[in-house]
């Protein structure tokens, strides 16, 4: 069996994802979707809206024939690392071609990759007031003559750069994307396809009318009625505070991404007089020109998460498959490849490995319950749960 790969978060799962998964097996010719998925955090450091198992039976309903896992310790990381580590485990695997939606699908990432391959990565080409990821964009469009700047694109010379650094043959297939950009913020009337950033907002707003055009059906019912993070915010912070208050600094320091000093920063805007009173705020006032608000987003979750460096290094070192989900086609794929996948599959997960190698997942599996308001007895989300199985009525 032929597979193709993708790499997603589906926060939520709109048209525009049924779309890719479609033309993906299109442009491939591939048997099953394999389909390496966020797991109850985002990149960017904020929980997903719907848990990691609601998102799987949705991508699954949709186009997907098998879903694993992205563990946190790759999800929340800069794009090079979360490309890392979601292309390892494809590999692993056996997929052979990765497709990824693109605002420049005629470029060749690869090419590119490989004209990148000498611009020095030193923390000296940025200074205090660019971010390390503009100083990178600039050296890389004077040595190539491209401007790196599009959400996806920069995702997509990540998996490009990825594959390389892996030394893996897997072909890369951008898909342009259809009708909505990644930073669109309203949603048009005439829209059927819309930015999950958009539909966030809409969320946030109430504007349901608007959400029901650009989701399939069950992701609206999901949303509607299956528990959420929409409200995430002010738990969020009173947790972090928590921990801000309590920790010594020395204990802050340790944190993984806790660089410079910053957790004198945080201990000092947390407990000065006026001190910011909700999670936006509270981010504005320690960011800076140096990081970016997603940089202090994700620093912020491993604080809360209280992820140490140690922690985070020996995770990254000890990868692995979690499984979350399959059809009869997924489930046909994942039994010819399994001897020979390159990491371990995990299929169910224990008090043991809770403990060991899942600590890190099974932690923030807890924390996105008390942020969607749940009880930990309510649908835990690893301990007790088994992969997905869907049915299709063609399979």
């Amino acid at each position: 069996m032929k597979a193709v790969g993708i790499i997603a978060e589906y926060n939520p799962f709109h048209n525009g994802h049924a779309y890719h998964l479609q033309e993906a097996k299109r442009v491939t010719g591939a048997d099953a979707a394999v389909v390496v998925m966020s797991g109850n955090f985002v990149q960017r450091g904020e929980p997903a809206i719907l848990d990691k198992w609601e998102r799987t039976k949705l991508a699954l309903h949709n186009g997907a024939d098998l879903m694993v896992e992205l563990p946190v310790f790759s999800v929340v990381q800069p794009g090079h690392l979360f490309a890392e580590g979601a292309v390892k485990i494809l590999a692993a695997l056996g997929v052979e071609e990765l497709v990824f939606g693109s605002e420049h699908p005629e470029i060749d990432f690869m090419d590119l990759a490989k004209q990148a391959e000498a611009i020095q990565t030193e923390d000296k080409k940025a200074d205090k007031a660019q971010t390390y990821a503009a100083a990178y964009a600039a050296e890389l469009e004077e040595q190539t003559g491209f401007k790196l700047e599009d959400p996806n694109d920069i995702l997509a010379f990540s998996y490009a750069k990825a594959v390389l650094k892996l030394g893996l043959s897997m072909k890369l297939h951008p898909i342009a994307r259809k009708e909505a950009a990644y930073h669109d913020q309203t949603i048009d009337e005439d829209q059927e396809i819309a930015s999950a950033s958009s539909i966030r907002l809409a969320l946030h707003k109430g504007k349901w009318e608007k959400v029901e055009r650009v989701v399939p059906k069950d992701t609206l019912e999901a949303l509607k009625e299956k528990p959420n993070t929409l409200a995430f915010e002010g738990i969020f912070f009173n947790l972090l505070r928590y921990r801000l208050l309590t920790d010594t600094v020395g204990q802050l320091g340790q944190v993984y991404q806790m660089a410079e000093g910053l957790e004198h920063r945080l201990v000092g805007v947390a407990t000065a007089k006026e001190a910011p009173q909700s999670y936006q705020s509270f981010i504005k006032a320690v960011k800076s020109k140096r990081y970016t608000f997603a940089r202090m987003q994700r620093t912020m979750l491993y604080t809360l998460l209280n992820i140490k460096v140690d922690q985070m290094q020996a995770a990254m070192a000890d990868s692995y498959i979690r499984l979350l989900g399959f059809t009869d086609q997924g489930q046909a794929y994942l039994s010819e490849v399994k001897r020979k996948a390159r990491l371990p599959i995990i299929s169910r997960v224990d008090q043991g490995l809770a403990k060991a190698n899942l600590r890190l997942d099974y932690k923030a599996g807890l924390i996105w319950q008390l942020l969607a308001e749940q009880s930990n007895s309510q649908n835990q989300q690893d301990l007790t749960r088994r992969p997905i199985h869907y049915i299709r009525e063609e399979d």
